[in-house]
């Protein structure tokens, strides 16, 4: 199994109709075939410890049943698309993958 998780810093000025429309670009990547799972939302709104990083505005976690299935992820056409739509939108990006 292979977890990705990625965590976006949106620009300033990106307005809430446009969030929303990220939002829903991040929901639709799940229709690619080889995603087991995914979970998308906002930094959650626990107590603050100084480990805690929730400066991000959005996170999205998907899980592939192999290596080969995240692999087919980033280069399917939904993908590309969401890509293509929404890399404007941010400021910053990271991506931590792990396997389990």
């Amino acid at each position: 199994m292979l977890v990705h998780s990625v965590y976006f810093w949106l620009k300033a000025e990106i307005c809430e109709a446009k969030k929303q429309a990220f939002y829903e670009g991040l929901l639709g990547l799940s229709k690619i075939p080889t995603v087991s799972q995914i979970y998308v939302g906002t930094p959650a709104n626990t107590v603050k410890r100084p480990m805690i990083d929730d400066s991000y505005t959005f996170g999205i976690v998907v899980v592939f049943n192999n290596i080969e299935g995240h692999d087919a992820y980033q280069v399917h056409t939904i993908h590309k698309n969401f890509l293509s739509e929404f890399s404007s939108y941010w400021d910053k990006v990271l991506i931590y993958d792990f396997e389990c």
